[in-house]
């Protein structure tokens, strides 16, 4: 069971964790940016991004979200070293990680969606290129509405990969990365050997499931069923937790700045 970030034992696994060289990453919604009933109204508040921005100069940062690339851009205001879309299946160089195939499956998913769902009062459909998503929180009766999206799901061709969310099933390519690999692969790409990695959704739970590398899964919300070692009660514990991060990698680097000690950073490099 997660604990809670904040007790002493939370706070004592968090600080063998921050250092230069861990890749901090970080989901979208729910995490950096507060959950919103309409999903395109989505933003990141600017103490957040301010200390985003502080982060960005210290240590590797990396956004995976379920949102295109171009959306999440528009919300963060800023570009990370490394912005990872649709669930994973997104990535900057578009010709190794993705491409028109992927597209083409989430076109044909739509259309075959359309007529069955966009009917049903209450119930979205907003397609990503890589990934299409289902929304379903405006409905009256939400258990109705997952039994009718699923019922349509299931007549799909070809059949998609299916990832559940808060009020949303989201569709992928059977083939295509979704955030536990790709976060494996941001450390590789990165040159991290440990992350940190903040999420509060089913999404996130296969990057709390993963084994063989050194991470620190913190999930925002107290949820019992999570994988994540810790947990922040809610997601406006978030901002002050950056900040004191912040603050110690700064200090470290200072450290670093003074004349002689550039042995003692390195052994302190884990």
């Amino acid at each position: 069971m997660a604990q809670n970030l904040l007790s002493p034992d939370g706070l004592a696994a968090l600080a063998k964790h921050v250092a230069p060289d861990t890749l901090f990453a970080f989901d979208l919604d729910g995490t950096l940016a507060p959950i919103v009933a309409e999903y395109s109204e989505a933003v990141i508040d600017k103490p957040t991004r301010t200390v985003l921005e502080r982060l960005l100069n210290l240590v590797k940062v990396a956004v995976i979200t379920g949102r295109s690339r171009k959306d999440a851009l528009a919300i963060l205001e800023l570009q990370p070293h490394l912005l990872i879309g649709n669930h994973g299946a997104e990535w900057p160089d578009a010709e190794i990680f993705h491409g028109n195939g992927k597209v083409n499956f989430c076109l044909k998913w739509r259309e075959q969606l359309h007529d069955k769902l966009c009917g049903s009062q209450g119930i979205e459909i907003e397609y990503k290129g890589e990934s299409l998503s289902i929304h379903y929180r405006k409905t009256e009766d939400h258990k109705q509405a997952i039994d009718l999206i699923n019922d349509e799901i299931n007549r799909l061709v070809p059949a998609p990969k299916i990832i559940g969310g808060k009020y949303v099933v989201n569709l992928l390519p059977v083939d295509a990365l979704t955030k536990g690999l790709a976060l494996k692969a941001a450390m590789n790409s990165l040159g991290a050997e440990r992350a940190i990695y903040f999420g509060d959704d089913v999404t996130d739970e296969e990057v709390f499931h993963l084994d063989g590398i050194d991470l620190l899964g913190i999930h925002i919300g107290e949820e019992t069923e999570t994988a994540a070692a810790y947990y922040l009660s809610n997601q406006s514990e978030l901002l002050g937790l950056l900040n004191s991060m912040a603050e110690i990698l700064e200090s470290h680097q200072e450290v670093c700045n003074v004349p002689n000690n550039h042995r003692f950073c390195k052994n302190h490099k884990r």
